[in-house]
């Protein structure tokens, strides 16, 4: 192994180069090549009879007839089905295995020689058939060497490790390339992570905005942005006099019913309070409605902020949003398609935002909003009839062009009727209603308007139609509790709006805007306080030079809504005020500070300061206790920078710039001493865990752990807190995407005619639904055939709506199990998300989720389609997808992969391409399996899976749970310890945290 104090170094060499990365590329491999021993497999003296016995009898009664039977359709010229076998030798290497499996499963099953050719006698068939078993048997009986390992950090990780070492949100990593995927489908195989000096600059170029981000200059006070805005109708009294204007279908609140106030913040350290601009000039502005072009200079913040509605129009039911005294009411944000030609690409309905010039450009931000729920009534569909005049406790209102006073004699839900005019409301105009305090507004289109609670007591009631078309008669009419609608009523006042913030950008046509946390439910028609915080750097900016004289350039906002679920009504949000802080800071200096320079008594001591912090942080970032040489050499950096600047901050800059580019934080890397398994050492054992089931770096109870050597002892409960805890999370989220291929959904573009309710924000909760599923599972410890069969679903209202079944669920955006009993759900093979993502988008494909299945479910992937397959010549448009398929398999090379594909892919004939279950029409999804058993339908196919195949879809999970834990693709040995150890799992059902306990605990993870 090359030197710590070369390893170290490199960094550093790097700056003193002028081909910097070909340098640096090829001594980082050096480095870490030499962590690994290189020796080949050596076999013992029994392991090496046996390879010279079966060599020979391969050469003296397989290879004839091998060479009689087999080389002239497969070999390196004519490969028929992609396989050739004239280069086999009787030594068994790793990579031959498979296609010696292969060999046998066609001989036995008499698949081969095909029917056109002579075929093996039975001595012949056995001959081969022994040899191949034998020679299995001979491999499992090899130790295979394993040399350590060294993987670089995916990109993931990597983000995971700077951000959890920095103790600072903000990323830097957008400019990493994507990692590669591997054959097995993970983005963390050593194999397929490749080096490149494209990559090594981006690290550098990373880590350096990285320490410049968390390192401050603590003898200047942080300059702070607050401002707030508070709304209500004609609650400023000082609005600006013009009329403002802010682009295309620009939508403004009036400036009388927002005000904004730029208040200090309250710490308890020296900052300076950073007041926006109101002074500018620009060369294209607005005044009133018009487009001034020309040099004109405006001062006044609220040519600073805008309160901004814009977005697609047409509200529904109900007005999008309305001013009452207390604030702001929004009904929910309904998402429109947004793309340019098809839909509006101005934003959802109900789209609020606060639009302005400036916001900081680095730190966290808090976003505080003071809202409730409006305390509401549910505006009638046109199917409800009114009442009759004479209808029994009816409360009637004439005179309706002032104010009237009723007395309600006792507390209950009504529905309120309001007669118009006779034949002067044929277009249906706009209603505002107001009773008590409250107001309601929207299209009058019947009599039936409104069911509403009311308390007992004297209620003022006005109404008012548009264009002042006269009302003869307004109607409260109690409602029965045993009624539908009363029912109805109870579940609208149940619900809570959903309250989500926004950040980001103002398009010419729309707005770029990423959520800022999760939604959360305003339950209290009281005021409430809610916070939402984030990295500013990590939501979208406009890119635009400093000081652009356009008067709607670099305009960023805050979107602040009611977010939307499904179709069902819920009560309004009533937003009172908004306020933003940026950068956030809980204290000064920030932690991201404190966590590089560390509390010590020898803050006066400069060399021995320089090596506490480098000796912390070191030891953080490559996860184990930094060696003496590593510190020396690290340290050597910081005393030249020091010496040259005597600046002690820079100098440290210097130093963890070298740790945060080298190898040891770069690569999770498992010395070993000989090429023999050996255990892992304590740290490499945290490091493993860790970045296994939180996708990050070891926290201080594992490297603590480590350090006493008491981390393997104690591995059951590590599992469990490690389950327990959110990180968790991250594993869920990266395992279940790259397992299970869900990135496909992305990348699918769906026929909207066809599939209308297939919309984007359906599809960002369908690609969760799967991780969802997975989290369930593991929180209750659940058998695994829940995931082919399940009597439960794991969805949020949005996905309930889209299967149909929204009435069952009433979770707002959190995910939920519920009981589905509804034929075509349960388990992942009917989840939506993956099974569209797995079309085309126009028409389902059988081939594509036949293969998914094969290689993610049940662990028996097709082999690779040869190359060159012809296209077919026949007018395909009239034929069933049956005969389609048969005529592709007839083709020469097809047949095999497709035998192994096509049988389990026409079970999910019963769904169609936007995932859903096929309630109409006729569907041929029966199909003969590969080991024949006849199914008739996906509700047998699953129950065939979940009962007769459950011991293959456990090891499915099994193989691919230790694939992604070890970062590599398993040898032969141990995809066969998997299967035959795994049988101890089965007696309480293969269970989901056991079968993790299972791979941790094996020599496949604890071994290098």
């Amino acid at each position: 192994m090359l030197p710590a104090s070369i390893l170290i170094l490199l960094p550093k060499v790097l700056l003193l180069v002028s081909d910097k990365t070909s340098l640096i590329l090829i001594v980082l491999l050096l480095s870490i090549f030499s962590c690994l021993n290189s020796s080949a497999d050596e076999l013992d003296d029994a392991e090496r009879v046996e390879s010279e016995r079966l060599q020979l009898e391969f050469d003296k009664k397989v290879a004839p007839i091998l060479q009689t039977y087999c080389v002239h359709c497969h070999n390196a010229d004519e490969m028929s089905s992609g396989i050739r076998v004239d280069h086999l030798m009787g030594d068994l290497p790793e990579n031959r295995l498979r296609l010696w499996m292969g060999i046998r499963k066609q001989i036995a099953t008499d698949a081969m020689p095909p029917e056109e050719d002579d075929p093996l006698s039975a001595e012949e068939k056995e001959t081969i058939i022994n040899w191949i078993d034998q020679g299995l048997i001979a491999v499992r009986s090899r130790v295979k060497d394993k040399n350590g390992s060294v993987r670089r950090l995916t990109v993931a990780q990597y983000r995971n490790s700077l951000r959890d070492l920095l103790g600072m949100d903000d990323d830097f990593t957008d400019i990493l390339p994507p990692d590669a995927i591997s054959k097995d489908g993970f983005l963390n195989n050593a194999d397929s992570m490749l080096l490149s000096p494209v990559l090594l600059e981006a690290y550098f170029d990373i880590a350096e905005k990285s320490l410049d981000a968390a390192i401050v200059d603590t003898t200047t006070p942080p300059a702070i942005q607050k401002f707030r805005m508070e709304f209500g109708e004609q609650i400023n009294t000082e609005p600006y006099p013009d009329k403002l204007i802010l682009g295309a279908n620009s939508h403004l609140l009036p400036n009388t019913d927002f005000v904004v106030k730029e208040t200090a913040p309250e710490k308890p350290f020296p900052y300076v309070h950073d007041l926006m601009t109101t002074e500018y000039r620009f060369i294209e502005g607005y005044e009133g409605n018009a487009t001034v072009r020309g040099w004109r200079e405006y001062d006044s913040i609220y040519h600073s902020v805008f309160a901004c509605m814009r977005g697609d129009t047409g509200y529904p039911k109900g007005e999008a949003y309305d001013l009452v005294p207390e604030g702001l009411l929004l009904r929910p944000a309904i998402p429109s398609i947004e793309e340019f030609q098809v839909g509006s690409t101005y934003g959802p309905k109900a789209n609020f935002k606060i639009s302005l010039r400036e916001l900081p450009d680095h730190g966290n931000f808090r976003v505080t909003v003071d809202a409730a729920k409006y305390d509401d009534g549910l505006l009638l569909e046109r199917r409800v009839p009114e009442f009759p005049a004479d209808a029994t406790d009816a409360l009637t209102v004439t005179n309706l062009n002032d104010s009237q006073t009723v007395l309600v004699p006792e507390a209950g839900v009504y529905q309120v009727d309001i007669h118009p005019t006779p034949n002067e409301n044929k277009t249906r105009k706009r209603l505002d209603l107001s009773l008590g305090d409250r107001r309601f507004s929207g299209e009058l289109a019947q009599p039936a308007f409104l069911l509403v609670r009311l308390d007992a007591g004297e209620l003022n009631v006005k109404a008012k139609l548009a264009d002042d078309i006269p009302l003869v008669r307004l109607q409260m009419t109690p409602i029965a509790e045993d009624t539908s609608l009363f029912r109805e009523f109870k579940q609208f006042e149940s619900r809570a709006p959903l309250l989500g913030v926004h950040i980001g950008l103002r398009r010419d046509c729309g707005s770029t805007l990423v959520p800022v946390n999760e939604p959360v439910s305003v339950n209290s028609t009281e005021l409430q306080t809610f916070e939402f915080s984030g990295a500013i750097r990590n939501f979208p900016r406009p890119d635009v030079e400093k000081d652009n004289v356009n008067y709607l350039a670099g305009i960023k906002e805050i979107g602040v809504q009611s977010e939307y679920t499904d179709q069902r009504d819920r009560p309004r949000l009533k937003l009172h005020s908004v306020e933003f802080e940026g950068p956030y800071y809980e204290q000064w200096p920030p932690k991201s500070h404190e966590n590089i320079f560390i509390a010590s008594d020898h803050q006066d001591e400069p060399e021995i300061y320089a090596s506490e912090i480098i000796h912390s942080f070191a030891s953080r970032a490559f996860r184990r206790p930094v060696a003496e040489q590593e510190m020396s050499s690290t340290l050597q950096i910081w005393k030249e920078a020091y010496a040259e600047t005597g600046d002690f901050n820079q100098a440290i800059k210097e130093s963890l710039l070298v740790v945060l580019t080298s190898p040891q934080f770069l690569f999770l890397i498992e010395n070993s001493t000989s090429p023999k398994p050996e255990r892992l050492d304590e740290w490499e054992l945290a490091s493993k865990l860790s970045y296994f089931l939180w996708n990050s770096s070891p926290d201080a109870e594992l490297l603590k752990l480590a350090t006493t050597k008491r981390l393997e002892a104690d591995l059951d409960q590590q599992i469990d807190r490690m389950m327990a805890d959110p990180q968790f999370k991250q594993f869920l989220s990266e395992f279940t995407s790259q397992w299970l291929s869900l990135d496909k959904l992305d990348v699918v573009e769906t026929n909207r005619k066809m599939y209308p309710n297939l919309t984007r924000q359906v599809k960002l909760y369908l690609r969760k639904e799967p991780q969802q599923f997975l989290a369930y599972l593991f929180q209750e410890n659940l058998p695994v055939a829940n995931l082919v069969r399940s009597d439960f679903i794991v969805v949020n209202d949005v996905i309930a709506n889209y299967y149909g079944i929204e009435s069952d669920s009433e979770s707002g955006f959190e995910y939920r199990a519920i009981l589905h009993n509804k034929n075509g759900l349960g388990g992942m093979l009917s989840q939506a998300g993956i099974l569209a993502g797995l079309s085309d988008g126009k028409e389902a494909n059988p081939i594509k989720r036949g293969a998914w299945l094969a290689r993610k479910i049940v662990a028996e992937p097709p082999e690779d389609p040869p190359p060159n397959v012809p296209a077919l010549d026949e007018d395909l448009t009239k034929l069933t997808l049956r005969q389609r398929l048969e005529l592709h398999r007839n083709q020469k090379g097809c047949v095999q992969c497709h035998t192994g594909i096509d049988p389990w892919g026409f079970p999910f004939e019963e769904y169609d391409a936007g995932g859903l279950f096929k309630s109409e029409g006729d569907v041929d999804s029966e199909t003969t399996l590969p080991d024949g058993t006849h199914v008739a339908s996906m509700q047998e196919f699953k129950d065939y899976l979940a009962d007769d195949r459950v011991d293959q879809v456990a090891f499915s999970v099994l193989k691919h749970l230790a694939t992604y834990a070890v970062g590599r693709t398993l040898t032969y040995n141990e995809i066969e310890f998997l299967r035959e150890n795994a049988v101890e799992l089965k007696a309480y059902g293969y269970r989901m945290q056991d079968m993790l306990r299972f791979v941790v605990h094996s020599p496949l993870f604890l071994e290098k």
